[in-house]
């Protein structure tokens, strides 16, 4: 679906004024967007109007954060289960929307869709991301991710690269190369590997100002690595599918949560809030997507608010989270006991799945030894075997030696229910690997 560069572009005038509102402010809008969204939803989706009234919450009656504590949780069983037709407000159509799967983490696909308008806030908020770390309108950008981004046709302004993220490192290199970004994008291990082949005369031709790391953990210590092999500044973002850009480091180094977009709770264990400064569970609630917004989902990952709430140096308004945990996939070793980055893999799946929506319930992809593999695959509605044997042709060429994969079709992959299980999951022995 096309998108509409004037609402693309009231979008960025937004998102980077309200980034500059205080903390005050924020809390007020928020507040009020909240009480729109779940009495919205209430009165056009399917499904909380059932699982509102399932858990005795009246709408009408909802004050806003005061009373967030009362709504039911969402979890990802239940959009997995309900999409699309119990999800969607009353009248929309599928056609009408931008549509998206996920994997996650977990390997069972995730279906979700978006109006036009809020697509483009989306974008805009993407675009906060790199001007809060010091973007300038005329530097060249490229980004590795499994599949395009539908960005609007700029022309000669503002060049953008995209690098498939399954290719291997050093084409993903080459490319970069050729192309000369000033900004570079992308899951995090995908560049440790790039960091990792580059040399110092290849950082001379990089013209690079920073790079931003996303969509997996990543730690302070490989953000510095990747920072010392490059030579530029490395922020972090950590943002998801379903409801785009949660957080993201500015230049002073502190992760903004995007208020305008998501609000972020952190609860223990009884599903109440953490006290500062202790790690809990991130649950979001999307604040621009009517069509199908997410209220309260749980989405498995855990965070820490800081112990002590300040105003940033950076001058922007938007809260501060101090830390959060995202993905823990494991990496494909190879023979050479090096490790191959799990989002290559997990991004083939998720081209799969994209592509054909009936295709995959769920999968695991388990490397049982050195040149060994298997697929533990649900199929979907809509399964062939062919696609089948292309999705192990597809890995077998990301994966770029030897291997053998079993191609296993079950009726369910088990898994905790709480805490993201693995869809990447290596089980090669240290031992095996130091050999």
């Amino acid at each position: 679906m096309a998108l509409a560069p004037a609402a693309l572009l009231r979008a960025i005038v937004d998102t980077h004024r309200q980034a500059r509102w205080s903390p005050e402010r924020q809390r007020a809008w928020v507040d009020a967007r909240l009480r729109a969204v779940v009495r919205d939803a209430a009165d056009q989706i399917a499904f909380y109007r059932d699982h509102f009234a399932d858990h005795g919450v009246d709408a009408q009656a909802f004050r806003g954060l005061d009373d967030l504590h009362r709504l039911p949780f969402l979890t990802k069983a239940e959009v997995q289960d309900q999409y699309p037709h119990r999800l969607l407000a009353d009248g929309v159509e599928l056609t009408q929307c931008v549509q998206s799967a996920t994997t996650g983490s977990t390997g069972k696909a995730t279906r979700f869709a978006f109006s036009p308008e809020t697509f483009a806030f989306y974008l805009a908020t993407s675009l906060r991301v790199y001007t809060m770390a010091g973007l300038r309108p005329w530097y060249r950008g490229a980004y590795i991710k499994y599949s395009p981004i539908p960005l609007p046709d700029l022309g000669r302004f503002s060049p953008v690269l995209h690098v498939p993220s399954i290719l291997p490192a050093q084409e993903q290199l080459r490319r970069l190369m050729s192309f000369r970004p000033n900004v570079l994008i992308g899951y995090a291990s995908i560049i440790l590997e790039l960091a990792r082949l580059v040399t110092p005369a290849d950082c001379r031709r990089l013209p690079l100002k920073f790079i931003s790391v996303n969509s997996e953990l990543s730690t302070p210590a490989e953000r510095a690595y990747i920072a010392e092999r490059f030579g530029c500044p490395v922020y972090d973002e950590y943002s998801t599918e379903e409801t785009w850009m949660v957080a993201s480091q500015c230049r002073a180094g502190s992760y903004h949560l995007f208020t305008d977009n998501v609000w972020v709770e952190v609860l223990d264990e009884h599903g109440q809030p953490t006290a500062p400064g202790e790690i809990g569970e991130i649950v979001l609630t999307t604040l621009r997507s009517p069509v199908m917004p997410f209220i309260r989902y749980r989405i498995g990952d855990f965070g820490r608010r800081p112990a002590v709430e300040t105003r940033c140096a950076c001058g922007r308004g938007l809260p501060q989270l101090e830390s959060f945990e995202g993905r823990c996939d494991d990496a494909y070793i190879l023979q050479d006991g090096t490790r191959l980055s799990p989002l290559k893999l997990l991004n083939t799946f998720t081209l799969f799945i994209k592509s054909d929506p009936g295709l995959i319930d769920e999968f695991r992809f388990v490397q049982t030894a050195l040149g060994q593999a298997r697929i533990e695959l649900v199929p979907g509605p809509r399964y062939d075997p062919a696609r089948g044997t292309a999705l192990v042709e597809a890995l077998t060429r990301v994966i770029a030696e030897p291997v053998a994969i079993d191609l296993v079709r079950v009726g369910a992959i088990d898994g905790p229910a709480r805490i993201k299980r693995k869809a990447i999951e290596s089980r090669v022995s240290a031992p095996q690997r130091a050999a």
